[in-house]
């Protein structure tokens, strides 16, 4: 039973999110969050729990500390549930009534986003001492009908502790970003880091692997091709840019309908075979198999679609603007389909492909993922409408 009656909600009307402060005994807790801690916290990209020295150490401690009945920081669970339910949350006035709504929420919906540590110390103290199964720890929720507002908390606000990087941030709740891609388009084939059925490379077009799409996700928000940057100083600008990018309430849809896209191209120029061009461009799908070509074509569109850093459109804006890429992009994905192998293959030109960028000076991913972005930010300066791709290739020359 949940030690508190009432429940303290207060509902973020900035992101269309409640943040609901309760209290759980030990033990009720750690039934709730079985699922999700054995599964790393139910996030994929979520680091378990530490196994340094130092760690054990301090988690030694800290198990130590809850036998004497200390109170530890709140855990932060993150929760995506339909907008319909919003309804119901603020009717719910104690902790029981809150419980028995959070136990109808999928598994697969809940995570551990701040708490790892915790829960595993909790877990151990609990099997040392069974005395600690009615104490009291606090639990916030962070409960949302959309991603968008989960990584809006976590990036505008923080919990107290050293803030993390932007990308650990965003992994945090990546599971929930895939499962709403896949709710979304399901023709997609996302290739899991544990996917026993595959040995986490594509094989065939429409495959993505999971930790690719994330990379993707950052590079559409934040609008560069580069976003592994050390310097705290332009993390931070990173921060700010992806801030601006999803303050659109619209932006993870938009991002989903992009991967989508992206999808349609791969699949469209896929029936290129031929066995006689030499480089790595050999067949249709090896263009997309090319993680740095898929960067390119995200980040041209973030440009075109979300406005470039330090210059954000506004949220009707970028919506419109995205609608009319898409409708260009539907005509030339049309006439693509139509045509023969060879047609298809004079329209990529990947001779012209391989020779340009085989002159890669300094660091070759960056260089390649400068090179795609050129050349997709051509393809859509000039509205789709083209004959074949060379001019693209050429755009960085």
């Amino acid at each position: 039973m949940v030690m508190s009656k009432n429940i303290d909600k207060i509902k973020d009307t900035r992101v269309n999110c409640y943040s609901v402060m309760t209290q759980f005994q030990v033990e009720e807790y750690l039934k709730m969050v079985k699922s999700a801690f054995e599964n790393r916290g139910g996030l994929e990209g979520q680091r378990d729990t530490l196994k340094t020295n130092t760690a054990i150490r301090i988690r030694k401690r800290m198990i130590q500390d809850i036998e004497a009945g200390a109170v530890l920081p709140p855990i932060v669970i993150g929760v995506i549930i339909p907008q319909d339910n919003f309804a119901i949350i603020e009717q719910l006035e104690d902790n029981n009534a809150f419980l028995e709504f959070i136990n109808k929420i999928p598994e697969d919906s809940i995570s551990i986003i701040d708490g790892m540590q915790r829960t595993k110390a909790l877990s151990v103290a609990l099997k040392d001492n069974a005395n600690i199964c009615n104490h009291k720890i606090r639990v916030e929720f962070w409960i949302a009908s959309q991603i968008n507002s989960l990584i809006y908390r976590m990036l505008v606000l923080n919990t107290g502790q050293a803030p993390w990087e932007i990308r650990r941030q965003i992994e945090t709740v990546f599971q929930g970003i895939i499962k709403e891609l896949k709710e979304k388009f399901s023709e997609i084939e996302i290739i899991t880091l544990t996917d026993k059925n595959h040995k986490n490379k594509r094989s065939s077009p429409g495959q993505f692997q999971s930790d690719d799409i994330i990379e993707l996700f950052l590079v559409f928000g934040a609008k560069k091709v580069k976003i592994d940057i050390a310097e705290k100083v332009a993390e931070e600008f990173i921060k700010l840019d992806f801030i601006g990018s999803i303050s659109n309430p619209n932006f993870a849809n938009i991002f989903y309908e992009v991967m989508f896209y992206l999808y349609k191209f791969d699949q469209a120029i896929s029936r290129y075979r031929n066995g006689d061009i030499e480089g790595y461009f050999q067949e249709g799908k090896d263009l997309f198999s090319s993680q740095s070509a898929c960067i390119g074509f995200v980040t041209a569109l973030a440009f075109s679609i979300l406005g470039r850093p330090g210059n954000d459109y506004k949220p009707e804006e970028q919506n419109q603007k995205w609608q009319d890429i898409k409708n260009k992009t539907d005509v030339l994905l049309t006439k693509i389909e139509n045509l023969s192998n060879d047609e298809i293959g004079n329209f990529l030109d990947f001779p012209t492909l391989n020779e340009l960028i085989s002159k890669k000076p300094g660091r070759k991913n960056f260089f390649e993922r400068e090179f795609f972005l050129q050349a997709f930010n051509l393809l859509i300066s000039e509205k789709f409408n083209i004959d074949n791709m060379t001019q693209c290739w050429r755009a960085l020359y």
